[in-house]
Order: structure tokens, then sequence, then C-alpha cells
């Protein structure tokens, strides 16, 4: 059983009953819906898509909403693209253009005033490099001095974007409430420079009902002098190596990555490793020997989870690279890694929760049972079970469906749905059962099943059982 878990956008290429059946076919545990591209009603059929697929295929998948967030951009271009060519001059404009090889439009009406002499900008993700030459009324004069090719509204990246714009725009609030609408799993969180910019959006999500798990994307400078915090204020993280690799020097971000997935274990959140994972495959059949060994990495580096973006959403193979991502982590896991140990170092308060669940493991693998079996209405048992990687399957059981959906993006979690019960017997053995019908266990196996008793206790989760299956 593959343990790293699989997030996959969904554009185009597959956003529709075909295509959806390939992706969660073929391994996909998350599917992402990026507000930043495509309207509410599209994506909420997707995401009704996506549920109805997976259930049709006896499988349970998480939906990530992520938030467009104040993303800087380019305007539209006469005939969709040009080349910029080295140290030609270019002109960013504040005026409402048609733009063309020598000068384009932006989203930033007050781009003048954020830039200085000398300050390099950087288009379509960093592969074109601009050096700003002067200031001329609101019109920014750059010269090129790494050429490409420019398409239209391709996203910008500016020297200290960060101290000028608010995380959080009147879009991310629109996006959120069609995210909550559609009751989510996962709302990803653009630009986040602080643990406030998380508490904020805490904040607005309701005090009852379905709240979904919000994911802080790590993609700022600012967000690495404030990670502790970050990771204790969220449910999950994102390292968007992308934005990062921008905004700090991309030599910085493969050792970033591993501190931030490093903080994450420690911590017990989820954490998603993302950008340009299988890139080549948006129109390649196969990756390259790069990208192979970058998943692989990311696995090791001890990732709950790997994101796919436009090999899946525009892709011409997204099928194939699922596949792919899902045999290379695999193969990754059977390595044998040291995984550190989170008992002390968690963001949360239930000491009592973490050492029964720290305490199930051992046990667990000291009596090398067939699996886990974590019974939870929040998924909080599973997630603190996981954080200690046992080396057998984990069965995050459940009635709801937004518990479950929550846990498809932890690390070796299979989220599986039971029926409500109130007997604690029938809990039991229909948690067994569940286990047994998924393939997780044999009859006659031993199993631990952690949970939390009845009646008065010290923590959420203060139970444990070794049972036959």
């Amino acid at each position: 059983m593959r343990r790293t878990k699989i997030v996959a956008t969904v554009g185009p290429a597959t956003g529709h009953p075909e295509g959806m059946r390939t992706l969660i076919g073929a391994g996909v545990d998350v599917v992402r819906l990026n507000a930043a591209h495509g309207d509410a009603a599209t994506h909420t059929d997707n995401a009704r898509l996506a549920r109805e697929t997976a259930a049709e295929l006896g499988r349970s998948v998480g939906v990530l909403v992520d938030l467009p967030g104040p993303k800087m951009r380019t305007g539209p271009l006469r005939g969709e693209a040009v080349e910029l060519e080295c140290d030609a001059e270019f002109v960013l404009s504040a005026d409402a253009i048609e733009g063309d090889a020598e000068r384009v439009s932006t989203t930033i009406p007050e781009l003048a005033r954020w830039v200085r002499p000398n300050d390099e900008v950087f288009l379509a993700d960093g592969a074109i490099v601009l050096r700003v030459q002067r200031v001329d009324g609101d019109d920014v004069v750059t010269r090129v001095v790494r050429s490409g090719t420019l398409r239209s509204r391709k996203g910008m990246h500016l020297p200290r974007a960060e101290n000028f714009v608010d995380p959080f725009t009147e879009r991310d609030e629109a996006s959120l409430e069609f995210a909550l609408a559609l009751r989510a799993d996962f709302i990803g969180l653009s630009f986040v420079r602080k643990p406030e910019d998380v508490d904020g959006v805490v904040a607005r999500l309701p005090k009852r009902g379905h709240r979904p798990n919000l994911v802080a994307k790590i993609e700022t400078a600012s967000a690495l002098d404030h990670l502790p915090g970050i990771v204790s204020s969220a449910d999950a993280v994102m390292v968007a190596r992308g934005d990062l690799g921008i905004q700090v020097p991309a030599r910085r971000v493969p050792l970033l990555q591993k501190e931030i997935i490093r903080y994450c274990n420690m911590a017990g959140k989820p954490v998603i490793t993302a950008t340009q994972m299988l890139e080549s495959m948006t129109r390649s059949p196969l990756p390259t020997r790069a990208e192979v060994n970058d998943v692989a990495n990311a696995v090791l580096d001890g990732t709950d989870a790997l994101m796919l973006s436009e090999e899946t959403a525009i892709g011409l193979f997204p099928g194939d690279t699922v596949r792919t991502m899902a045999e290379v982590a695999e193969s990754a896991e059977s390595w044998p890694r040291h995984h550190l140990d989170p008992a002390g170092a968690h963001t949360d308060t239930d000491r009592v929760a973490w050492a029964v669940a720290h305490a199930a493991v051992q046990a667990a693998e000291d009596l090398k049972v067939a699996a886990i079996i974590c019974p939870t209405r929040s998924g909080s048992t599973a997630r603190r079970v996981a954080a200690y990687r046992p080396s057998m399957p984990i069965a995050g059981i459940s009635p709801g469906a937004s518990v479950l959906g929550g846990l498809a993006l932890t690390w070796g979690v299979r989220p599986l749905s039971v029926p409500d019960v109130n007997d604690g017997d029938e809990q039991l053995r229909l948690a067994v059962r569940a286990t047994l019908d998924a393939g997780l266990a044999r009859a006659g196996d031993l199993v631990a099943v952690v949970f939390g008793s009845a009646g008065p206790r010290a923590g959420s989760t203060d139970t444990v059982r070794v049972v036959r299956a």
C-alpha cells in the first residue's frame, strides 16, 4: 500500500467524467480546484464529479480549494504570446492595453510606487527576468535580463511585494464562500506571511457544522521567519516551491523543503510538496530522470503528499503522470529511513492523546499487527498515529464524509466509511469488518484499535486494544 498521498489539480484535461475517472482510478487521493482559474460553478461541478466518481470506485477522496490570493499578473497580449529578447526595453504599463513585445499591462495599479531602479521583476514564474531602469509616471521601464516567451496573464513576482499587499482579498472572500458551500475538505491559503494570516481566515469559518482544514502555503520569505507559528495555526502546510524559489535564491529551496517537512513531521501536521514535480509529463509520456529523483527525494524527506499542477490540469497524459508518481513514491517508501519522533514537539496540548498514539504504534510494531484501526469523529486520532509513521497501514474509520475527506491527505491512512452506531462493541465490529473488506488485514490477524472511550477521560484518544480480526 502506498503511504504517500497524491494531490492532482483538475482542469480542462480532467474536468469531465472520463478524465476524473482516470485520475481517481490511477490513485489520486485529493483533487485540487485552483480558484485562481475557472469559476465557482465549474469548480462546484468538479467537486461533485470527484466525489461521485470516488464513490463509484469505492474510494474516499478529499477536495482542496486553493484560494487565489493576491496574484499579481501581466495583462492580455496581442496574439496571446510574445518573445522578449535579452537586453530589450520592456514597459510594464498602468494603462489597460493589449500588450506586445514592447509593453504590457499589469494587475497592479501601484506598481510604479512599489519598485526602485535595479529591482528585478520576475515574469512567468521566474522564466523571464526584468531589471527596472526607471519609473516614467505610472509606467515602469525595464530591461530584459533573461529572455523568454511571455503569454497572456502570467504571474509576476516583485521584491518586497509582501510588504504592500493584503494576503486575503475580496476574491479570496468570494472563493472561501463557494468552498464552504461545496463542503471542501481543505482550503489552501496563498501568500501566508505570519500566523495571523491563518488566524484571520479561521475567524471567517463557521463556528458550527462543517469546518475545512486550512493549508498554509509557504511561498514567501516572511513565512520562513514565522514557520513555527504558522504550522501551529494551520491544519496542514504546502511547500510551494515555485513562488518560494523566487522569493529566496533557488539554491536554498531544496534545503528549505527538508527543513519545512521536518518541522511539520515533528508537529504531526500533514505537509504537501508542490510545483514542477513531473512537469515534463505535461507534454511527454515519460518523466525526466531528474523529476523521478525529485519525487523520490520528497518522499524520503518525509512529505505526506505530492502535488501535480499543470500535469493533470492541462497535460496530455494525466493518468500516466499519476501512475508514474505513485510508482516512484511506492518505490521510495521501501527504502529504510529513520523517522523523527514527534513526541514532545507536537503543537497541540492533548498530551494524553499523543502518548496513547505513541504507545499504540509501539505495541503495533512489537506485535507486528496487520493494521492499526482508528475509529474517529474528527480525524485527530488517525493523524496522531500517522505522525509516528508505523510500518503497517492505518485505517481511518468514520461515518462522516467530511472526516474521511480530511484524512485523504494524511500519510499512510486509508479512509474507510462505516455506519454511525452508538454501541461500542458494534462500532468495533464494523471497524474491523471495514478493515478486512479493504484488504488491510486478513481474518485471524492481530490488529490494534486506537480510540477515545466513552465517559470521563483524560484525553481525546485514551484507549488501545489489540484484537484478532
